[in-house]
């Protein structure tokens, strides 16, 4: 019998294993979390293609995606779908079907890339070493004509890279032929700044061709600055303005709440075209609640905040540089806390989930008409007592592919 003590042991651990993993997943078949959409008015189709992610929140936090067709529980997949979602993002999944040979050993960042009827281009700064500062930072760019299906690959110097400690890509466009590339640097150097260059790049001869400082933070001795795109922007597509917040606060002098004195806090808008960046001018209580959610259609700059009876929406016209009439949206039912709230702009239509009184509900309206498309409620399905009160909170919404 000893001879066999091994074997045994093995076939109890296999036994143990196995038992434990069914007993796993028939548990987490049984706490599975289905949410639909109930249509309370207006076209369903608006809801056809949404994909919300969020957490959903019993007992126990849970993140989910959410859209018409199923709710993905992203905590129950497989071994191999987990690491295919960590490698390659959802809104990646069309292009690397599709331009796989492109696609190839890419950063799958969305800034990075740039798409229409005719090319796809990719952008990235890249360094010899990523140990700070970084150095011998470099283009590494490949510009794909989808129609002769060939693609040029270039690798260019940065300019004045020894200056810079990191240097990222921000957007990437193609006007005009000629390829833009939007990057965030920190000079390293006595200038102690942070500076968003564009960089006009002639992919055909393979050169540089301008270099222009489109915003910089101020120096500050005894403090700190911070520069950012606070606009969203749609991945891969054409857009002309970026919306950008400059920041830098000094800590010697600090008020009277112990917090450090704000010596820069502005907002330019960047026309990429025009290669020109002007200082957004308007009411305090307006610019204070610019935020992620603010976004550029055409040419007028969205900002939506959370207000009494609803959500308002403030609207720029870049062009003619006045503010219109604010939208006004009611949200039937909201409980009115701020926090439980969230709203997105896409392709010319505002999103927005809120929680009433009954769970979460749905709201998508036109820009700039403010035309109600649809409103509907966010439904836990086969709904037991002891769920009544689950929480969902919202990470992000957007287009199933």
């Amino acid at each position: 019998m000893k001879r066999y003590w091994k074997i045994i042991s093995i076939c109890l651990v296999t036994l143990l294993v196995i038992g434990t993993f069914y007993t796993q997943s028939s548990f987490a078949a049984n706490k599975r979390v289905e949410i639909e959409f109930e249509k309370v008015s207006g076209n369903e189709d608006e809801v056809k293609n949404v994909m919300i992610d969020g957490v959903y929140w019993d007992r126990s936090s849970q993140p989910i995606q959410i859209t018409n067709e199923e709710t993905r529980d992203l905590n129950n997949q497989s071994f191999l779908q987990k690491l295919d979602r960590i490698h390659v993002p959802p809104m990646f999944d069309d292009l690397v079907k599709q331009q796989k040979n492109f696609m190839r050993s890419k950063d799958l960042v969305p800034n990075y890339f740039f798409e229409d009827e005719k090319l796809l281009a990719y952008a990235n700064v890249t360094a010899k070493t990523y140990v700070h500062p970084a150095k011998d930072l470099s283009f590494d760019i490949e510009v794909l004509n989808k129609e002769t299906k060939e693609s040029t690959a270039l690798r260019l110097d940065v300019p004045e890279r020894e200056s810079y400690g990191w240097m990222q890509v921000e957007a990437v466009q193609v006007v005009d032929g000629e390829l833009k590339v939007i990057t965030q640097g920190y000079r390293k150097d006595s200038k102690g700044e942070y500076q968003f260059h564009v960089y006009t790049i002639d992919v055909e001869e393979g050169k540089l061709v301008s270099d222009n400082i489109i915003a910089s933070t101020p120096t500050v001795k005894n403090g700190w600055s911070d520069m950012q795109v606070i606009n969203n922007v749609e991945p891969f597509q054409r857009f002309n303005y970026l919306l950008i917040r400059i920041e830098a606060f000094e800590e010697e002098l600090v008020q009277s709440d112990g917090q450090p004195t704000t010596v820069a806090s502005e907002y330019l808008v960047y026309n990429i075209e025009k290669n020109r960046s002007e200082k957004l001018v308007g009411p305090d209580d307006i610019l204070a609640t610019i935020d992620g959610a603010s976004t550029i259609i055409n040419s007028t700059i969205y900002v939506p905040s959370q207000a009494a009876n609803g959500l308002e929406v403030n609207r720029y016209d870049i062009e003619t540089g006045k503010w219109d009439e604010k939208l006004t949206f009611d949200l039937p039912d909201s409980t009115g806390e701020e926090q439980t709230s969230y709203s997105k702009v896409m392709n010319g239509k505002i999103y927005i989930v809120y929680a009433t009184s009954s769970g979460q509900a749905l709201i998508i309206s036109d820009l700039p008409t403010g035309e109600s498309l649809y409103e509907g409620k966010l439904k836990l399905k086969h709904q037991q007592e002891d769920h009544q009160d689950f929480q969902l909170y919202i990470n992000e919404i957007g287009f199933t592919q």
